[in-house]
C-alpha cells in the first residue's frame, strides 16, 4: 500500500485517510488478521461528503461491543438490524417501513430513551394516523427484533423491553379461498411453473419457503413420500414433516428433473409475491370482464338494477381474489382437510405441528397409513375443483374447469 497522508478523522476504529498525491478520501482500517493496514475508496474527493460516508459505513457495518444503552443512538440499531439481517427476509420492506416509523418518532433518541411512556405515545401517534392495532403491534415488534439483536450479538449491554401489550393482538383473519377462486388462479396460469407451485401447494399443505426450497432429490415417487425437511437442515419451530403423495399430485412428480421442485427458466424462484400478484391480477381483470360481459346482458334486457348488481359483484369479487396469497392455500386446505373429518392430530402432522409425541412421529412416516385420511381428504379436494387431470406442459384455460359452486 502507498503512503497515505495524516488522517483525517477516525470513528469507530477506521480512519478517513487520503493517499500521497492524491485527492480521493479512503476509508483506513488495521486488519489484525493479516497484521496489515488496509483501505477502500469512499468514492469521493469532496472531505466533507467523505466523512459522512464513512460515519454511514461505520453505521451500518462497524464492529460494535458492550455499548451501554445510554451511549446509542437508538438510530444506529435500527439502521444495522436492516442492513445486517432484515433487508434479507422476504419481509424486508415490511420491516423497512416499520424501520422508518420508529425512526421517525424516535428522531436523536438514545437507546435507553425508549422507555414505556416514549412508546405509549409512539403508539398514540400511530393510532392517530388511522393504523390499526394490528399493525402497530407489528411495528413495535420490528423495534423490539431490532434492539434484541443487538443485545445478542453483544453490542448493547442492555436494553429496554418493548410492550407489545399496548397494541393488543388483534384476532386472526380467516381468509379462505372459495373453490370458484382457486379455479380461477389455475385459469390465470401462463407458464408452468406457476401451475406446479399451486399443485404442490395444494398437495403438500407446506409452507411457501419449504415448496421453493423443495428438490427433486427429496421426493420419493416410489414410495409416494415428499421429506419436505431437507438433509442437513435442523427442524426448527417450524417443522417440516414428510409427507404422502397424493394420487392428484403423483403424476406431476414422476420424472422430475434435477434441482428444484418449482424453477423458472433452470432457477429457484426467489419468493411467492410477484407470481400471486400475477395470478391474482389476471383472475381479478377476467372476472371483471365476466361482470362487465353479465352486465350488459341485463342491459339489453332492460334490467338496469341487475346490471349493476353485476358489476358491484364483479369490483367485490375482483378485490377479494387480490388478497389471496400463498399462504391463503395453506390455510383453505387445512381448514378443508377438518370439514372433511380429517382428525385434528392428522391436519396437524401434515402442517409440521408437533403432535408431543416425537419418537412416534420420527417413524410414524415408515407405515403404509401415515397421514392417509389427509392425503384422501386432498384428492377429494383436487376432484372438487376439477384440475387434478391438467398437463404441466399446457397453460390451463378458464373452459378447461367447471365453474358454478364457489364454496
Amino acid at each position: 500500500m502507498g503512503k497515505s497522508k495524516d488522517r483525517l478523522g477516525e470513528i469507530g476504529g477506521y480512519w478517513l485517510t487520503q493517499r500521497a498525491g492524491s485527492t480521493a478520501c479512503y476509508r483506513t482500517w488495521f486488519d489484525p488478521r493479516s497484521r496489515q493496514t488496509k483501505r477502500t475508496s469512499l468514492g469521493t474527493s469532496d472531505f466533507e461528503a467523505a466523512k459522512l460516508a464513512l460515519a454511514a459505513w461505520v453505521t451500518r457495518h462497524g464492529r460494535m461491543d458492550g455499548q451501554r444503552a445510554g451511549a446509542v443512538m437508538l438510530e444506529t440499531v435500527l439502521v444495522r438490524f436492516y442492513e445486517q439481517h432484515a433487508r434479507y427476509l422476504a419481509s424486508a420492506e415490511p420491516a423497512r417501513h416499520a424501520l422508518a416509523k420508529w425512526s421517525d418518532h424516535f428522531a436523536g433518541a438514545l437507546v435507553s430513551e425508549v422507555t414505556t411512556e416514549r412508546q405509549r405515545r409512539f403508539v398514540d401517534e400511530l393510532r392517530g394516523k388511522g393504523l390499526s392495532d394490528g399493525y402497530i403491534r407489528r411495528t413495535l415488534a420490528v423495534g423490539q427484533a431490532a434492539l434484541n439483536r443487538a443485545h445478542r450479538e453483544g453490542e448493547i449491554t442492555s436494553v429496554p423491553r418493548i410492550s407489545l401489550g399496548l397494541a393488543p393482538e388483534a384476532d386472526p383473519r380467516e381468509r379462505l379461498a372459495t373453490l370458484a377462486e382457486i379455479r380461477a388462479l389455475f385459469a390465470a396460469t401462463t407458464e408452468p411453473h406457476q401451475q406446479m407451485y399451486l399443485m404442490t401447494s395444494i398437495g403438500t399443505v407446506a409452507r411457501p419457503s419449504a415448496i421453493l426450497e423443495l428438490t427433486a432429490f427429496q421426493v420419493d415417487c416410489d414410495a409416494r413420500l415428499i421429506r419436505l425437511n431437507p438433509a442437513g437442515r435442523a427442524q426448527n419451530k417450524k417443522r417440516r414433516p414428510t409427507v404422502p403423495i397424493c394420487d392428484a399430485l403423483l403424476p406431476w412428480l414422476r420424472g422430475l428433473p434435477a434441482g428444484p421442485v418449482i424453477q423458472y427458466k433452470g432457477r429457484a424462484l426467489a419468493g411467492t409475491r410477484m407470481m400471486f400478484d400475477h395470478l391474482t391480477g389476471r383472475a381479478a381483470r377476467e372476472i371483471r370482464r365476466e361482470a362487465a360481459r353479465l352486465a350488459v346482458t341485463h342491459l339489453r334486457a332492460g334490467r338496469r338494477a341487475e346490471a349493476w348488481g353485476a358489476i358491484a359483484d364483479g369490483k367485490r369479487r375482483s378485490a377479494a381474489i387480490r388478497e389471496i396469497t400463498a399462504y391463503t392455500i395453506r390455510h383453505t386446505v387445512a381448514a378443508e382437510m377438518r370439514k372433511r373429518g380429517v382428525p385434528v392430530w392428522e391436519v396437524a402432522g401434515f402442517l409440521g405441528h408437533s403432535s408431543g409425541y416425537k419418537t412416534t412421529e420420527r417413524y410414524a412416516k415408515f407405515g403404509p397409513d401415515h397421514l392417509a385420511g389427509a392425503a384422501r381428504a386432498i384428492d377429494a379436494y383436487f376432484a372438487d375443483l376439477g384440475v387434478a387431470g391438467l398437463r404441466l406442459t399446457g397453460v390451463l384455460r378458464a373452459s378447461s374447469v367447471p365453474g358454478g359452486d364457489n364454496r
